[in-house]
Order: structure tokens, then C-alpha cells, then sequence
């Protein structure tokens, strides 16, 4: 056992080095990014709440954030298959700062909107061009490692920054005598600051000085006629995990303070330890994509995370709350980048792009939607409902899942692989 354990750690870290610069210098502009992301999670409803906003109206901000991103999905996805990536990933990293610091600063409530909805949309060119990215500077071998450990990254960073911003706010209200708001909007400003840091690893990307013309996408008929079935397929279990996700992650903060009276910085720790059990949780994934394959992997985690919904649904007790709050988010978030890897193997090289749009755009629509229904089923008729329906939709999108592509994969010597017929050829 001792010496299979061994065999393993030698060939995971072994498959880890084979990734390249570039996909270094990605990752760690990722995680500059990600320090700014989790400063939002934790802290930005928190300070809207702070300033008298209510769920209703902080679901309309988060949702307007999703817009943002949807409407930039499918013209970012054409404009990245025509222009060199590194000039958008430079310029969208600072606009995002630009209007990160608006969204905290902005005074009237329509200006708040507007100010994310922008941030969105810029964000928006980083998470379109990460798997092109990926799938163009690596091998299928280190492929699944890849995209988890940027996935890890990010969620690292969500450790770092849960911890250290859940404690930031306490320290500058303390020893500054700021009031609980204005705490909480430097510590948010700190948080955007840091993503100005991802501007050195992108400078440093080395890329081509053209777009090759057979990776450039030309959105017609003839081009997309052959994918309508797979996007289908992979984008329906999409838009249901999307649809409950929104409904309740973005509140579970406030669902720890409204249902258990727990302070900022008891939330940031808890928000800590969840990203760190979510990046051994993804980080484990490649290993079971070898045993079992990836549409395997994604469906058995999905829905093995239900009963923990249940729990944080019904139960009152808080420790076995905090348990299942942090076992359901590392299962559910296991096979997201799994996920993602299986999108792009079975789409041609130049369809990348905007097969993640079209799929980050599910998401994110299906977010925008059930974020403004969460908010005012929380309002309503408390958390209770906002765990179960998205429970239900989770269990629906496996078996969505399932029916589509459980012979998709085959084992070889290799590893499980994209069975040819399931895959769409070069076009």
C-alpha cells in the first residue's frame, strides 16, 4: 500500500512538471485574481448589507455582475480567436480594478449596479480565455492536472483571502476607529488593489505574434451546424447547476450570520477552511479521473454532495452545519474543472473559445436568474427553500449527465479517453 501510495506521489508531481512557462505565469496571475475574487465573496454583501441594502437588492447586484459576463461571453470568445491574448489580459486586469473600486465607492444605487455590471464584463475576457489557454499549452498527459490546479489556485487564494480579509475588517474598524462599513469598503479596497499584481506573470506571457487562420473562429452555419448537438448536451446540466448555485451560494455568508450570529472574521475562517479542503478536493480529482473517468468523477461528486445540502437545509446544530457546509462545497466543486477539461476535448481547436463562452454564459445567466429569486426566497420564507431546490436541480443535472455521455469515455493504457465517434472533428 505504502509503496502504491509512493508510485503515485512520484507520478502526480511528475505530471505537474510538465507544465510550461506560460501555463506557470497564467496560474499565477490567476491566483493575484483570485485574492481579489474571494475579497469580493466574503465582503461585498456583507458591506452592502452594512449600508442598509437589502438581500433582494445585493441579489441584484450579484446578478448584475452575471450580465455583465453574459453579454460579453460570445463577443469576447470571437474577439480572443482573432487578437493576441496577452493586450486583453493586461488591459481587462486593470478595468477590473477600475471598476471593482466604483462598485465600492459608488454612493447611489443605480451607479453600484452599473460599476459591476462593468467589472463583469471584464472579468469576463480572463474566464473565456483560460481554457483556449490551457488546451494550447499543454499536453493532453498533464491536461487534467492543469486545469485543476488552476482551479486549486484560485481556490488557494480564496484561503488566503477569506482568512485575511474576515480578519482585516475587525483590525482597521479596531485600531482605526472606523466605523463597520467604511472597515469593511478598505478592506475592500485593499483586496482590488492586489489583483493590479497579475499584471507582471501576464506581461510575461510569450505568445505568438498571430492568430494562425485555422484557430480563428467564423461564426456561420456551416461552422456551427455540427455542434448544436454536443453544445446541448453539455450546456443543460450546466444551466441546472447554475440555476441552484446561485440561489443560495452568494447568501451562505449571510445565511452564518442571520442563522447562527456568527462576526465577519468567524465567517472568513470558515470560508478559509473551505476553500482549503476544496483545493485538496480538487487537486485529488485527476486521481479519480484515472480510475474512473471524467464524466464519472463529475457525476458521482455532484451527488454525493446532497445529503450535506440537506443537513445545512434542516439542521440547527451548528457544528454539524459547519461539516456539512465544508463537505458539500469541496464535493460539488471537485469536478468543476473536470468538467471544463471534458468540454474541450470534445470540441476542434478552433471552437475552444466559444464553446467556453457558450458555456460560461450558461452558467452565469442561470446565476443572474436564481441569484434575484434566492434573494427573495430568503426574504420570504428563510433558507430552507433555497437549499432544497437547488438540491433537486443538482440531482437532475447528474442524471442529465449521465444519460448523455456515459459511454463517452473508454480506458486505455492511458488513461480513459474521448471515444472518437463523441467526439467533433476538425471543421
Amino acid at each position: 500500500m505504502i509503496a502504491r501510495i509512493k508510485r503515485g506521489a512520484i507520478s502526480y508531481i511528475k505530471d505537474l512538471s510538465l507544465l510550461s512557462t506560460n501555463a506557470r505565469l497564467f496560474l499565477l496571475g490567476a491566483f493575484f485574481i483570485g485574492l481579489t475574487f474571494s475579497a469580493f465573496s466574503l465582503l461585498l454583501n456583507l458591506y452592502l448589507r452594512e449600508r442598509g441594502f437589502g438581500e433582494a437588492f445585493i441579489g441584484r447586484v450579484l446578478s448584475f455582475g452575471a450580465i455583465g459576463i453574459s453579454i460579453v461571453s460570445i463577443p469576447g470568445a470571437i474577439l480572443i480567436s482573432r487578437v493576441r491574448l496577452k493586450p486583453i489580459l493586461l488591459m481587462s486586469t486593470v478595468l477590473y480594478a477600475v471598476f471593482g473600486l466604483l462598485t465600492i465607492y459608488a454612493g447611489r444605487d443605480y451607479f453600484i449596479l452599473g460599476a459591476y455590471f462593468c467589472a463583469g464584463m471584464m472579468m469576463a475576457f480572463y474566464r473565456i480565455a483560460s481554457a483556449p489557454f490551457f488546451m494550447r499549452n499543454s499536453t493532453p498527459r498533464e491536461r487534467p492536472y492543469l486545469f485543476s490546479l488552476s482551479f486549486g489556485i484560485a481556490v488557494m487564494a480564496g484561503v488566503i483571502g477569506s482568512f485575511v480579509f474576515g480578519q482585516l475588517v475587525d483590525i482597521i474598524g479596531d485600531r482605526f476607529a472606523v466605523d463597520s462599513a467604511g472597515a469593511h469598503r478598505l478592506s475592500l479596497t485593499i483586496g482590488i488593489l492586489l489583483s493590479l499584481l497579475a499584471l507582471i506573470p501576464f506581461g510575461l506571457l510569450r505568445m505568438p505574434p498571430g492568430i494562425p487562420k485555422s484557430e480563428r473562429l467564423v461564426l456561420s452555419r456551416q461552422t456551427l451546424s455540427p455542434l448544436r448537438g454536443i453544445l446541448f448536451r453539455l450546456t443543460i446540466p450546466y444551466v441546472l447547476v447554475g440555476l441552484g448555485a446561485g440561489m443560495i451560494i452568494p447568501f451562505l455568508n449571510i445565511f452564518f450570520r442571520d442563522r447562527f450570529g456568527q462576526s465577519p472574521e468567524e465567517i472568513g475562517y470558515y470560508f478559509g477552511i473551505l476553500n482549503l479542503t476544496m483545493f485538496v478536493g480538487v487537486m485529488v480529482g485527476p486521481i479519480l479521473v484515472r480510475k474512473i473517468g471524467m464524466v464519472r468523477t463529475m457525476i458521482y461528486t455532484q451527488l454525493a454532495s446532497i445529503p450535506f445540502m440537506l443537513i445545512l437545509a434542516f439542521c440547527y446544530y451548528f457544528p454539524f452545519v459547519v461539516g456539512a457546509f465544508l463537505i458539500r462545497g469541496t464535493l460539488m466543486n471537485m469536478g468543476h474543472p473536470i468538467g471544463n477539461n471534458f468540454a474541450m476535448e470534445m470540441v476542434p481547436r478552433s471552437h475552444h473559445a466559444i464553446v467556453n463562452a457558450l458555456l460560461m454564459f450558461a452558467w452565469t445567466f442561470s446565476w443572474m436568474i436564481s441569484t434575484q429569486l434566492g434573494g427573495w426566497l430568503i426574504e420570504q420564507y428563510g433558507y430552507t427553500q433555497s437549499l432544497l431546490i437547488p438540491a433537486g436541480l443538482y440531482v437532475l443535472s447528474s442524471v442529465l449527465y449521465y444519460r448523455y455521455f456515459k459511454k463517452a469515455e473508454q480506458f486505455t493504457p492511458e488513461g480513459f479517453i474521448i471515444r472518437p465517434e463523441f467526439k467533433i472533428a476538425e471543421l
